[in-house]
């Protein structure tokens, strides 16, 4: 299988007056081969690049998914539509389980992040970074020690730096009380929900945030399933996850009524919106009507004539 590199795709803006539902104007990430290493599970891969299961599991045709052999290829997918709020800061989309980090506007980095449990959600809303720790000391909340003393587990005050901290090395401290982003001493848990309510990070990539994302910097995290973008050929993309924290899966006609919102029904084949829906692989698919027309500007494509 042919090795494609990582790719960020920019796409046309389109704007949609009066809609409540947004169209975005960018993709990042792209399909690749991934080599299975010793340790590895399918649980872990699909946390590390934020990918379906059910995606994985018919993309690779696997007999025993839960029984992965080192040496073992297979075709995986980062590619996701990028929830862009504004030209600067940072964007946790808790659906696909990925930090954003935008810089003088435009994509610096994208991280697979651990976000709260469905029973602990990571708070939706628009905060900003405050203030940052290096080798923290973590001060376990009393929610969480009523959860040890509930499981029978050692109950705990307060963990001391070192590698049995899950805050892990560096602790980014958000305007909201208690909660941050964070390293981990659980990497298998990144892309998943996992956590109590933090986001937690592979040791690199907060590094990275802790020197470089400053104090002030807009943190949105937000909760989005269910996402529409335009390329600059009009073609209209459409990712749907299964709706995790709502207990349900993505229903048709609420993401028809989303396309209507966004002015764009004309141009999608509800055919294909429907097999999109009823995957929900989490990845942008091309829901174009065939017969629809190039934007204002674009250059009509006429095919070649036969030989």
């Amino acid at each position: 299988m042919r090795r494609s590199a990582l790719i960020v795709v920019l796409l046309c803006a389109v704007p949609v007056s009066g809609a409540t539902s947004r169209v975005y104007d960018l993709v990042a990430g792209g399909e690749r081969e991934y080599t299975v290493a010793p340790g590895d599970t399918l649980w872990g891969i699909t946390g590390r690049f934020t990918m379906n299961r059910s995606l994985l599991e018919s993309w690779n045709g696997l007999e025993d998914p839960d029984r992965l052999r080192p040496g073992m290829r297979l075709r995986v997918s980062d590619r996701h539509v990028v929830p862009r709020r504004h030209p600067d800061g940072i964007v946790v989309d808790t659906a696909v389980r990925t930090l954003y980090w935008f810089q003088h506007g435009a994509l610096r980095a994208r991280f697979p992040v651990s976000v709260g449990r469905t029973d602990w959600e990571t708070p939706p809303g628009r905060y900003r970074i405050v203030g940052r720790r290096e080798d923290p000391i973590w001060r376990v909340p009393a929610s969480v020690q009523s959860e040890m003393r509930s499981r029978g587990e050692e109950v705990l005050a307060s963990v001391p730096p070192g590698p049995n901290n899950p805050l892990g090395k560096y602790w980014i401290q958000l305007s909201a009380p208690g909660y941050g982003l964070h390293g981990t001493n659980a990497p298998a848990s990144i892309g998943k929900y996992a956590s109590h309510g933090c986001m937690r990070l592979l040791p690199a990539h907060v590094a990275l945030l802790y020197r470089e994302a400053t104090d002030g910097t807009p943190v949105d995290i937000i909760y989005e399933p269910v996402k529409l973008a335009r390329d600059p050929l009009g073609s209209i993309l459409l990712e749907v996850h299964v709706d995790v924290l709502g207990g349900r899966r993505a229903e048709l006609p609420a993401v028809l009524d989303r396309i209507q919102e966004a002015g764009l029904t004309e141009g999608v084949d509800v055919t294909r919106v429907a097999e999109v829906v009823t995957r929900a692989w989490g990845i942008p698919e091309d829901v174009s009507f065939h017969g629809l027309l190039p934007p204002d500007g674009a250059p009509e494509v006429v095919p070649a004539a036969a030989p």
